[in-house]
C-alpha cells in the first residue's frame, strides 16, 4: 500500500475558557470522528497524539477501545497535531494497523504557555535564554519577521494581509471563536509583543480537541462518506536543525518538507485548490506558502494580491476555518480536519468550489511536516 484515507473528523467545543478539563473533549472529539467515519469504536486499532495531556492509552481507555495494535504519542519536538496523522498514516500503509484514530486536545493554559518555572540560566540555557527559547518562541518570531523585512523586502502590511484572512474566513465558521473582521488599522494597532511581532500576528489559544480516523484503502471503499487520499507526506528539519544557531533561520525545514513531498506526489503545486497551512504566527504561514512554491522566494507581497488571492473567491484560498490566528490554536490537526472537509465539500458558506487537491502544513524551525490530499 502506498496510500491511506481520511474517512471521519470529529471537534469538540472550542472554547476561550481557562480551568476546563480537556478529557471530555477529547472524548467527545474522537467519539465525533469515529462516528463519521461511520465505525465503531470496536473498529479502531490504534491511536495517535501529539503533545497531549492525555496521551494514548488515556485516549483508548477513556474512549471505549478494547486493544490497540500500534500507538504513538509524539512529543512537542514533532510537527505539531499533524505528527499524529503522519505516524497513523505510515502505520496504516506499513500494514502496522488498520483504523487508526488521531487526536489533539490542548486547553488554553497550555496555548499560552502560563505558568511555567523557567530552568536556571546554567549550561546550555545561557545561550538560549537571550532568545527567549525557555519562555516559548515569541521573540525569535519577532527576529524572523524582522529578518525577513531585512532580507527579502517584505513590508508589515503583507503580514497584516495573512492577519485579516484569518477573520474573513472564520466569519464564515461558526466554530470560530474569533469571528470580527478587522482592518489593516486594526493590525496596525495591535501593540507589539516582540517587536516588530505585534499582537494580531499571534494564534489565540483556545481550550479544545480535533481527532481524524485514518484507514486503509480497502476499509475506506466501505465507509459512508467520500475518502480523502493521503497522496503524499514529508517531514523535514533543514541543515542544522534548530530555532535560534541555523543557517535555515527563514524557513526552517519548510523547504526541505515540501520539495520531499512533491517529489512523492502524484499532483504538484499548480494542482492545488486550497492550502491549509500553519499560521501559530503569520511569518510561518506566509514562509509556508513560499516553501510550498505556489509563489517564488520573496514574492508573497505581489502574489497574494492585498489578500484577494488567499480570501475567499480567491484564486488560492488559505486556511479556511480561519486558522489557528481565527478559529482558535487547536495546535495543527484542526489544519488537516478543515482540508477533508474542504475535499468532501461540506464546509457550507466557505466551501471552496470543486475543490480536489488540498496541502497541509504543520510547525516551524526544526520540526516541519506536510501533506498532500486528494479524492
Amino acid at each position: 500500500m502506498t496510500k491511506s484515507a481520511v474517512v471521519g473528523v470529529g471537534y469538540s467545543k472550542i472554547l476561550r475558557d481557562k480551568g476546563i478539563d480537556g478529557r471530555p473533549l477529547a472524548v467527545a472529539a474522537s467519539r465525533t470522528a469515529i462516528a463519521d467515519a461511520g465505525l465503531k469504536v470496536s473498529d479502531i486499532d490504534a491511536v495517535f497524539e501529539y503533545a497531549g495531556d492525555e496521551q494514548a492509552m488515556d485516549i483508548a481507555r477513556l474512549v471505549g477501545i478494547e486493544d490497540m495494535a500500534v500507538y504513538g504519542d509524539y512529543t512537542p519536538r514533532g510537527p505539531s497535531g499533524l505528527a499524529a496523522a503522519l505516524g497513523a498514516h505510515m502505520a496504516v500503509v506499513s500494514g502496522a494497523c488498520e483504523v487508526a484514530l488521531c487526536v489533539r486536545s490542548v486547553t488554553r493554559e497550555w496555548g499560552q504557555m502560563s505558568g511555567r518555572a523557567l530552568p536556571k540560566a546554567a549550561g546550555p540555557w545561557q545561550w538560549e535564554f537571550p532568545y527567549g527559547v525557555a519562555g516559548g518562541i515569541i521573540p525569535i518570531m519577532g527576529m524572523k519577521k524582522q529578518r525577513r523585512m531585512a532580507t527579502l523586502g517584505t513590508v508589515e502590511e503583507d503580514y497584516g494581509v495573512i492577519s485579516l484572512n484569518g477573520r474573513r474566513w472564520s466569519a464564515l465558521n461558526e466554530r470560530a471563536v474569533m469571528r470580527n473582521t478587522l482592518t489593516m488599522d486594526d493590525y496596525f494597532g495591535s501593540r507589539f509583543v516582540s517587536e516588530p511581532l505585534r499582537l494580531l500576528d499571534c494564534d489565540y489559544p483556545v481550550t479544545g480537541a480535533c481527532a481524524v480516523v485514518i484507514t486503509t484503502a480497502e476499509r475506506a471503499a466501505d465507509t459512508p462518506k467520500r475518502p480523502v487520499w493521503i497522496d503524499a507526506i514529508a517531514m523535514g528539519t533543514g541543515w542544522k536543525p534548530d530555532f535560534t544557531y541555523t543557517d535555515e533561520f527563514l524557513f526552517g525545514g519548510t523547504r526541505r518538507s515540501a520539495a520531499t513531498m512533491w517529489k512523492r506526489s502524484s499532483v504538484t503545486p499548480a494542482d492545488v485548490d486550497v492550502a491549509e497551512l500553519y499560521d501559530g504566527f503569520t511569518h510561518i504561514a506566509m514562509a509556508w506558502v513560499e516553501a510550498m512554491g505556489l509563489c517564488g522566494i520573496g514574492e508573497f507581497g505581489d502574489w497574494v494580491d492585498g489578500g484577494r488571492t488567499i480570501g475567499p473567491g480567491g484564486a488560492l484560498p488559505l486556511n479556511t476555518s480561519g486558522g489557528q490566528l481565527a478559529e482558535g490554536r487547536l495546535h495543527g490537526l484542526g489544519f488537516l480536519a478543515e482540508a477533508v472537509s474542504q475535499l468532501r465539500g461540506e464546509c457550507g458558506p466557505r466551501q471552496v468550489p470543486d475543490a480536489q487537491v488540498a496541502v497541509v502544513a504543520n510547525g516551524f524551525g526544526p520540526q516541519t511536516g506536510s501533506c498532500v490530499l486528494t479524492v
